[in-house]
């Protein structure tokens, strides 16, 4: 298979990325990542880019 370099996760009609699976009981479909080492480290970093630029603590009140 021709490894494909990912910086997001991709878009579920990408079938390198993704395992199609059909439940025929309730008609519905799931999509599972084919690495999933990949796919917790595509979450970590959008989860990253999502986080505000500067993290801060909150300065106690002063009475």
């Amino acid at each position: 298979m021709n490894q494909q370099q990912y910086t997001a996760i991709p878009d579920t009609s990408d079938n390198q990325y993704w395992i199609r699976t059909l439940n025929s009981q309730d008609r519905s479909t799931t999509f599972v990542p084919r690495d999933k080492e990949l796919h917790r480290l595509l979450k970590q970093n959008a989860k990253k880019l999502s986080q505000p630029a500067s993290s801060y603590k909150k300065r106690a009140k002063k009475d």
